[in-house]
Parts: C-alpha cells; sequence; structure tokens
C-alpha cells in the first residue's frame, strides 16, 4: 500500500510559501488617497500660517517686542477672537487702513469653518474643495501680511520724515543766527568792535583848522 505522506509534503510546503507571500504584501494607496493626504494637510498648515499672520499684526499693534520674535502660531484665543483684538488695537492704534483692514477681518471670520472642512467626510474626500480652502486661507494671509507690511512702512516713513524736517530746521536756524551776527558784527575780533566805532567816530567829528602864523611885515 502505498503512503500519502509524500502528498501531504507539497501541500504544506506551499502553504508555508503562501503564509509568507501574505506576510509581505503592504497595502499601498491609491493616487487619489495621497491626494486627499497632501491636501489636507496643506489645510493646516495654511490655517496655521494666517493664525501666526494675525498674531504677529496683534503683537505689532500693541508694540510687545519682547513676545514678537516668539509668537507661536497657536494660542489661548480662537481666530475669530484674535480678529476681534486686532480690530480693537488697530483703532486705537489709529491705523492709517483702517477700512481695508475692517474688510479683511470680516473675510477671515469663516476661516474656522473653512478650516473644518477636513473634519467633515464629504469635503475631506472632495480633494477639488480642499484645494480651494487652501487659496482661500493664503488669500487672507496674504493680505494680512501685506497691510502689516504696509504700516510699518508708512510708519517708518513718517519717522524719517519728522527727522529731516527737524534737521532742515535746524540748519535754517543755524544759517539766520549767522546772518544775524554777521549783520551785527559779531564775527569781528574782541577789541575790534569797539575800535571800528571809535574810529567811525573819529572821523565823525569835525577837524580843526591849524591857522598859519603871519609874517611879520617890515616896514617900508
Amino acid at each position: 500500500m502505498r503512503s500519502r505522506a509524500p502528498l501531504s509534503d507539497p501541500v504544506r510546503r506551499g502553504q508555508h510559501v503562501a503564509d509568507e507571500i501574505s506576510s509581505t504584501i503592504v497595502a499601498v494607496k491609491s493616487t487619489s488617497e495621497r491626494g486627499r493626504a497632501e491636501s489636507i494637510r496643506d489645510v493646516v498648515d495654511a490655517y496655521r500660517r494666517l493664525y501666526g499672520s494675525v498674531q504677529r499684526f496683534v503683537l505689532m499693534l500693541t508694540d510687545d517686542q519682547l513676545n514678537f520674535a516668539s509668537v507661536g502660531t497657536s494660542g489661548s484665543h480662537s481666530l475669530n477672537q484674535l480678529l476681534s483684538i486686532l480690530a480693537d488695537q488697530a483703532r486705537a492704534a489709529s491705523f492709517v487702513r483702517l477700512r481695508d483692514l475692517k474688510a479683511t477681518i470680516e473675510d477671515a471670520r469663516p476661516a474656522e469653518q473653512l478650516r473644518d472642512a477636513i473634519f467633515s467626510d464629504a469635503s475631506s474626500n472632495d480633494v477639488a474643495a480642499l484645494r480651494k480652502v487652501v487659496t482661500e486661507l493664503e488669500r487672507l494671509d496674504a493680505a494680512f501680511v501685506g497691510l502689516c507690511v504696509g504700516h510699518v512702512l508708512e510708519q517708518h516713513a513718517r519717522a524719517t520724515g519728522a527727522d529731516a524736517a527737524a534737521l532742515a530746521g535746524q540748519r535754517t536756524l543755524a544759517r539766520r543766527r549767522v546772518s544775524a551776527a554777521v549783520a551785527n558784527g559779531a564775527t569781528m575780533p574782541p577789541g575790534a568792535s569797539a575800535q571800528a566805532h571809535a574810529s567811525a567816530s573819529a572821523s565823525a567829528k569835525p577837524r580843526k583848522v591849524r591857522a598859519e602864523p603871519e609874517l611879520a611885515r617890515v616896514p617900508d
């Protein structure tokens, strides 16, 4: 009678090979899945940059130089709270382009809802919608950065103009003083003014005519 053991050996070997193959299989994400993950990451990064720009704007207006360099991208305030603080600080600082800033602040109010699209099943699976969110957040960020930089440049120009005006005033005053000093003879050496005055006084007095002695006439 023939043994059936040899028939079972190939089966066991085949099962062993199948187990090895299955253990090396790695699930690969499709291109659409990779695009979705990258879009979600882009939304998070764009929102983080927007929040940081608004926070730096607030600190610039409050002149908080100690914390300006170490501003983070997250804080205890929500973005809407931070936008309200920015509006108050801009009014207090007499911000020149206040109307433009207010319009940008109102445009940025829905930014938190735009970011929350990544938590929605419908929106988070729509790569095109996520990219639109990224574009809008980046547009708002650029608007705040532009207003902030413009304000800094205007302040610098004002300070430079004030310094130039003060320097011009000092030069004008110095020229007037020099002109007045020259007119008053203040630029003459010490004692020269008194001598000139004495000389002028002496020249102003009439000279006495010396009488010539008459020759004695010899009688004829």
